[in-house]
C-alpha cells in the first residue's frame, strides 16, 4: 500500500460568506484522504497564527502540499510565502468573492475544489510585484489606489486622513504619466492604471476579462482622459452586465515602469505600496498550484 503524502490544511475557520468548518470542510478532507493526502489540519486565529505564520512553518517542516481552505485574504498570504518553491499550493474556496481562484478558473464550490486537488494536476502561476510587495490580483495607480488607502485608514479608526484621502479622490484631476512596458514608452493623462493578474478584482469584478494568470504576462489597463464620472459608469457596467462598455487601452508585458511629475499614489491588491515612480515585474511561473 502507497504512503499517503503530508499535507498541511490551512483553516480560516471565520472565512467569507461560508464559514470554513462542518460539513462541507469535513467532506473536502474526505476526498483528500480518500486521494492519498494525510492531511494535518492547523486553523488561524485572530490572535494568531496567521496563514502566512502557518505557510512558512509548512516550508520548514517540509511539507511538499499545503492546502488552504478560505477566502483571498487566508490564500494571499500563503502563495506568497510559497513562491518560487517546489511546495505546491491547494485552494478550497470558502470566501465570498475567491478572486485567485477564480482566476485560475478553479471551481468556486470547496468540494468540487477538492476533487481538482485529488487529481494532482499542476499549473504554474504568475504573481506581480511592485515595491517589495507582492500581489497576485492588480496594482492600482491613482484614484483606485486613494479609495483603497482611504479604506484603510478608516480601518484603523484614523478618520482624519481617510477623509482627507476621500476629498482627493472627489476632487483628483488626471495625471500626467510615461509608462514603458518592456522597453516600450508611452504617455498619457489618466486617472487611473490598473496592472493585472487576475482578470478579477475587488468583489469579483472582470477587470481584464482575457487576463491569464498563466501566460508570464501581466495586463496593464490604461484609461486615458476619463471623467471621474465615466470611470463610474464604467465600473457600473461591469456590475450590470458583467463586462465594461467601452474597455480602456490594454498593453501586456514582464516588466512596466511607470513615472509621475505627481506623487501618484500606487497599491497592490489593496496594501498601500508608496507613491509613483514604480517599476512591477511578473514573477512568471512562481506558484505551483492544484488546477
Amino acid at each position: 500500500m502507497a504512503t499517503a503524502e503530508p499535507a498541511l490544511l490551512i483553516v480560516n475557520p471565520a472565512a467569507g460568506k461560508r464559514r470554513a468548518q462542518g460539513s462541507d470542510l469535513e467532506e473536502c478532507v474526505r476526498l483528500l484522504v480518500a486521494a492519498g493526502f494525510d492531511i494535518d489540519l492547523r486553523e488561524t486565529g485572530t490572535d494568531g497564527p496567521t496563514s502566512a505564520d502557518l505557510a512558512r512553518a509548512a516550508l520548514a517542516e517540509g511539507f511538499a502540499v499545503v492546502i488552504v481552505a478560505g477566502g483571498d485574504g487566508t490564500v494571499a498570504p500563503v502563495a506568497t510565502a510559497l513562491l518560487e518553491t517546489r511546495v505546491t499550493l491547494g485552494i478550497l474556496p470558502f470566501g465570498s468573492f475567491m478572486n485567485i481562484a477564480n482566476g485560475l478558473h478553479l471551481p468556486l464550490d470547496p468540494i468540487e475544489a477538492a476533487r481538482v486537488i485529488a487529481r494532482r494536476r499542476v499549473k504554474r502561476a504568475d504573481a506581480g510585484e511592485v515595491a517589495g510587495k507582492v500581489f497576485f490580483e492588480t496594482c492600482g495607480i491613482g484614484l483606485d489606489a486613494d479609495a483603497f488607502g482611504a479604506a484603510r485608514l478608516a480601518e484603523r479608526g484614523r478618520w482624519g486622513p481617510a477623509l482627507r484621502r476621500v476629498w482627493r479622490w472627489a476632487s483628483a484631476s488626471p495625471h500626467a504619466i510615461e509608462i514603458t512596458v518592456d522597453g516600450k514608452t508611452e504617455r498619457h493623462r489618466v486617472l487611473q492604471v490598473l496592472i493585472v493578474n487576475s482578470p478579477y478584482y475587488g468583489w469579483a469584478f472582470p477587470i481584464v476579462p482575457n487576463a491569464d494568470m498563466t501566460d508570464g504576462l501581466l495586463e496593464v489597463a490604461i484609461f486615458p482622459r476619463k471623467s471621474r464620472l465615466d470611470l463610474l459608469r464604467w465600473t457600473a457596467q461591469i456590475w450590470r452586465n458583467g463586462r465594461p462598455g467601452k474597455p480602456p487601452r490594454i498593453l501586456r508585458g514582464k516588466l512596466i515602469t511607470i513615472a509621475s511629475s505627481e506623487a501618484v499614489p500606487v497599491h497592490a491588491d489593496g496594501q498601500i505600496a508608496g507613491r509613483l515612480p514604480v517599476s512591477v515585474r511578473c514573477y512568471e511561473g512562481a506558484l505551483r498550484v492544484f488546477a
